[in-house]
C-alpha cells in the first residue's frame, strides 16, 4: 500500500512538472511580448490597456519592428505614414517619416496614441475603434451611416470587410490571452487604468 502511494505521488509530480513546462513553453512561444516596457509606458501615458496594445502589435506585425505591409503601413503597430504625420501634427511631433516609423519607441507611442484617439472617438467601443484602426475612420463612418454597424451595439461579425473582421476578432482574442498570461507580471495598478 505504501509503495502504491509513493508511485501515485511520483506520477502527480511528473504530470505537474509536465504542465509547468508546457505553460512556460506556451507563455514564451505563443504569446511573446518583446518591448514590454515600451508598451507599458505608452499604454499608461495614453490610459489604455497594455494588453490591447500588445494584441494589436501581435496581429499587425508579429513584433517585427521593420515590418512593412503591401499598402505601406510600417513598424510594430503598422502605421500608415500619412496617419503618422497626422498624429505627429496633433501631438507636436514633426518630421515623422516612414523610415523612422521602424523605431520601436516612436511607433508604439504613435500607435498607442491613435488607439486612444479612436477609443475616445467611439466612446470606448472596442469593435468600432479596432475596425477604424484597420480600415480607417471614414470606412467605419460609412458603415455606421449605412446601418451596417450600429454605434450602440456593434457586432464584429457584421463588419463587411473580411480582413477587418478577422483583425478585430484576432485582436480581441489576443487581448484576452495577454491579460490571462501576463497579468501577474505587471506590477502597476491596472485597476486605476480601467482594465
Amino acid at each position: 500500500m505504501a509503495k502504491r502511494k509513493k508511485t501515485s505521488r511520483t506520477g502527480r509530480w511528473v504530470i505537474l512538472l509536465g504542465l509547468l513546462i508546457l505553460a512556460v513553453f506556451s507563455y514564451r512561444y505563443f504569446l511573446p511580448w518583446p518591448y514590454r516596457a515600451t508598451v507599458l509606458k505608452a499604454a499608461q501615458q495614453n490610459q489604455i490597456s497594455p494588453y490591447l496594445v500588445a494584441a494589436v502589435i501581435r496581429v499587425e506585425s508579429g513584433f517585427r519592428p521593420n515590418a512593412v505591409s503591401g499598402r505601406g503601413a510600417v513598424g510594430l503597430m503598422q502605421i500608415m505614414p500619412q496617419t503618422a504625420q497626422w498624429i505627429g501634427a496633433k501631438t507636436g511631433q514633426h518630421n515623422i517619416t516612414a523610415e523612422n516609423l521602424t523605431q520601436v519607441d516612436l511607433n508604439v507611442e504613435l500607435g498607442t496614441w491613435y488607439l486612444h484617439h479612436l477609443l475616445t472617438l467611439y466612446h470606448g467601443n472596442l469593435v468600432l475603434a479596432l475596425a477604424s484602426y484597420n480600415s480607417g475612420p471614414r470606412t467605419v463612418a460609412t458603415w455606421l451611416t449605412q446601418g451596417v454597424l450600429h454605434q450602440a451595439n456593434p457586432n464584429y461579425l457584421d463588419i463587411p470587410y473580411p480582413e477587418t473582421r478577422n483583425f478585430v476578432y484576432r485582436v480581441m482574442t489576443y487581448k484576452h490571452f495577454y491579460r490571462v498570461m501576463y497579468a501577474w507580471t505587471i506590477s502597476t495598478n491596472t485597476e486605476a487604468w480601467g482594465w
